[in-house]
């Protein structure tokens, strides 16, 4: 077996390891933003609720006005009566005092439409303010959990860190040089053989290359994807 390639194939296992973790924590400030953007959106859910239900307020308000203006003109008209000397006169005092009950009417009629509304839109917003309780407490936790693995990653890549330091200044320096140099363009840098076939790519390995490999006298690699060929026996 070539000397050091033991060792090679322990690092090739801790930078894989590192690979992983480094791509898990990178993902996690996506992670944290899809929570942001879900919280968001249930902020946004009750304020568009917060919003249907002031307009109905404010519609009610307005037929309430509109009724009591109404009102107001009805009074005054049916107050004009005796004063009035014709028939013609009379008559047409009569048709606005019908128009302006019949406003009266219609007003009420748009007051219970909105009161009706309103009642729904209270319901929604009750809703909308449960949901978003809801989403707050799981966003909460899950961010925790964030956190928490965070700090995991962080650690577990610090201790992968030092154990590849450990590795790196047991191997000779051609031989870390040549592996360095395969490791910028494959993961895992070193591939177990077995049945006479490279792990890293599923290619079968030559004869003369299987039959170097077990001479131990030079590294072998892959023709295929170039990876440092071990067999699985040695691993």
């Amino acid at each position: 077996m070539v000397p050091g390639i033991q060792t090679l194939l322990q690092l090739s296992h801790v930078d894989v390891q590192i690979a992983e973790l480094e791509r898990e924590r990178d993902r996690l400030p996506a992670a944290r933003e899809a929570l942001v953007s879900e919280g968001e959106e249930a902020a946004a859910a009750v304020e568009r609720a917060e919003t249907a239900l002031t307009q109905a307020e404010q519609e009610q308000r307005r037929h309430e006005a509109l009724a009591a203006d109404r009102e107001a003109l009805a009074t005054r008209l049916e107050g004009q009566q005796h004063q009035v000397k014709t028939n013609e006169a009379y008559t047409a005092l009569l048709h606005e005092i019908d128009q302006a009950r019949a406003g009266i009417s219609d007003a009420e009629t748009a007051i219970l439409e909105a009161m009706e509304t309103i009642e729904a839109a209270r319901a929604r917003l009750d809703a909308a303010r449960a949901a978003a309780k809801g989403v707050g407490d799981r966003i909460a936790e899950q961010q925790r959990g964030l956190d928490e693995r965070e700090k995991s990653l962080d650690q577990s890549l610090g201790n992968l860190h030092r154990e590849r330091e450990t590795l790196v200044g047991e191997v000779e320096p051609p031989l870390l040089e040549r592996y360095t140099k395969i490791a910028t363009r494959r993961h895992p840098a070193v591939a177990l053989v077995r049945r006479e076939t490279c792990m890293g790519c599923r290619v079968s390995i030559p004869p003369q290359s299987i039959l170097e490999m077990r001479r131990g006298e030079q590294l072998i690699v892959c023709g295929s994807c170039h990876r440092i060929l071990v067999f699985e026996e040695q691993a």
